[in-house]
């Protein structure tokens, strides 16, 4: 059986190898620093739009219970309205 040996790579080619492994550790160690301070700014970003999100919501709920509250004062105005007309028919008979 024949083994194969890996021939050795001269020690000036094996110091570039590991250069450029280090070059690309540094980029991608870059890429995620570069990557954190993006989120960091966008979450500070976010945080004041969600407060106003927030802020929102609770005035469209405020607004949305006044709006049945209206519609109830509607309905109990039409109600009355519609009393009188018939008492005002039922006087002019």
């Amino acid at each position: 059986m024949a083994t194969e040996l890996a021939s050795p790579t001269p020690a000036g080619a094996a110091l570039d190898e590991l250069l450029e492994l280090e070059a690309k550790i540094t980029q991608v160690a870059e890429a995620l620093r570069s990557a954190r301070a993006e989120r960091d700014q966008a979450v500070a970003a976010l945080t004041p739009l969600q407060a106003a999100h927030e802020k929102l919501q609770r005035s469209h709920a405020q607004q949305e219970q006044e709006l049945v509250g209206l519609r109830k004062e509607r309905n109990e105005i039409r109600q009355r309205v519609a009393r009188l007309a018939k008492q005002l028919e039922g006087a002019g008979a």
